[in-house]
């Protein structure tokens, strides 16, 4: 399945990979970002949707604790000026541009980011979606209609992936492709 090369390794977190901010929420972000990209490619926008998942896996990864962390963005992309050589050994110099892009500007309001690229809007909409695991979506500050329509399923993928046995990685791909979210 397409979703599988995304998985991420444990090494790859400064902080807990199995925090609130860990795998188990970039696997449940990266659902999130992919159908948000294929449904704005759908609708006519231009999308780089490898930009998009390698974003919804990497934006965290500079976090260095579960708190208030403003600079974890840059952080995040960062670690991928640092590593993308022997992760990614193929791919191009524009599209690491964009990844660290989307990671350092997911953090803050829309109101100061440069430019708000499809990328970043699908990231923020699906990393937005996961907050309902803080307790505090607000369905009013997503971008895009399908990700105030999947507010639900938010709620429902949250619930199948917070207890179980197995890694993080695995409960999320399980209960999104139990409800044909992973492809």
């Amino acid at each position: 399945m397409v979703l599988d090369a995304y998985q991420p390794s444990p090494g790859w977190f400064a902080h807990n990979p199995d925090g609130i901010h860990g795998i188990r929420h970039v696997a449940r972000v990266l659902v999130w970002a992919d159908r948000l990209a294929e449904w704005t490619v759908g609708q006519g926008h231009p999308v780089d949707i490898e930009v998009v998942r390698w974003a919804a896996v990497l934006h965290d990864v500079g976090r260095l604790d579960d708190g208030r962390d403003p600079e974890h963005g840059k952080r995040s992309a960062e670690w991928l000026s640092e590593n993308h050589s022997r992760l990614f050994p193929g791919i191009d110099r524009e599209r690491i541009e964009a990844i660290q892009y989307c990671c350092t500007w997911h953090v803050p309001s829309d109101t100061e980011i440069p430019e708000m690229t499809s990328e970043l809007k699908c990231l923020k909409d699906a990393d937005g979606l996961d907050r309902v695991r803080l307790g505090d979506l607000k369905p009013s500050y997503l971008r895009t209609s399908l990700a105030r329509a999947l507010t639900a399923d938010a709620q429902v993928l949250l619930d199948a992936t917070r207890q179980g046995t197995g890694g993080s990685w695995e409960l999320v791909r399980a209960a999104a492709i139990e409800r044909g979210w992973w492809r």
